[in-house]
């Protein structure tokens, strides 16, 4: 087990959430709904919220689109999963 990947568990969360290969948008943080009030980075599970509820919070990330099958601004990625795990994961950013 001393060759596993330490970022294995980030990466199986991705893919559990069926992000592999996906485009991604970069986006400010909304919430779905009044009574939504965050979401979780889909690989490293960090906290995404708009600023004025939870100001600790992520506030803009990369997060799936219309495409999606679970539809737009469903699933969420921190700035960090998706500098450190894009290439691994085949993910690309819509619009470059």
């Amino acid at each position: 087990m001393a060759d596993e990947d330490p970022d294995q568990w980030r990466i199986d969360n991705a893919r559990h959430a069926r992000l592999q290969g996906v485009e991604l948008h970069f986006r400010p943080y909304r919430r779905r709904s009044e009574t939504w009030d965050h979401d979780h980075c889909a690989a490293c599970r960090d906290k995404f919220a708009e600023a004025a509820l939870l100001p600790d919070a992520l506030h803009e990330g990369y997060t799936t689109g219309s495409d999606f099958p679970r539809g737009e601004e469903y699933e969420w990625v921190c700035a960090t999963c998706f500098t450190e795990l894009a290439g691994t994961l085949g993910w690309t950013v819509a619009g470059r």
